[in-house]
């Protein structure tokens, strides 16, 4: 039954990292490939948060998924992301809708924050809604991006066949040994 349970906890690990593994080298092939775009998995883009503007909901060093979204359908309470500038991306909660001159704007706040934030969003700024966040999890897709984490990534599935090999090879040659003992 244990054998089992190790068992069964080590696929899981090992797919677990599977995916994060081929997720972070998809996502670096995107980044490579289009500089400047955010990288995107069948359109949800996958971010990590540097600030604590909106705990405890999320923190800093979580990973946020986020959908595409209909900007037009978004609604006081929905927490969006949005770019604030060419390089900068903002995830906070609509707390006010307002049109201005024909156009549907938003007012956003960080859940952390005291005040709204100052400049409003237009609707061409939205990327997309939250979807969910994975607690810390930032902090190891950051290391799985870089070369000692890509490399380690790399090595863990070879690590049950190296074993595997060693062992055969172990195997043998106690057998070699036992045969010319006997002879």
């Amino acid at each position: 039954m244990i054998k089992k349970s190790i068992k069964w906890f080590g696929r899981l690990i090992f797919i677990v990292l599977l995916i994060l593994g081929i997720s972070s080298v998809y996502s670096i092939y995107q980044a490579k490939k289009h500089p400047g775009e955010l990288p995107s998995i069948l359109g949800y883009k996958v971010m990590t948060v540097l600030s604590g503007s909106m705990s405890p909901r999320v923190e800093a060093g979580d990973v946020v998924i986020v959908k595409p979204s209909d900007p037009m359908q978004a609604k006081v309470n929905d927490v969006i992301t949005y770019k604030l500038d060419s390089n900068t991306l903002v995830t906070h909660r609509i707390v006010k809708v307002m049109n201005k001159d024909g156009k549907v704007f938003f007012q956003t706040k960080g859940d952390a924050n005291n005040v709204a934030d100052e400049k409003l969003v237009a609707t061409d700024q939205v990327v997309g809604s939250l979807f969910f966040h994975i607690p810390k999890a930032g902090y190891v897709a950051n290391f799985l991006r870089s070369s000692t984490g890509l490399m380690i990534l790399f090595a863990i599935p070879l690590l049950p066949i190296t074993i595997g090999a060693l062992k055969n090879i172990f195997s043998i040659r106690k057998r070699e040994e036992n045969t010319d003992l006997k002879a």
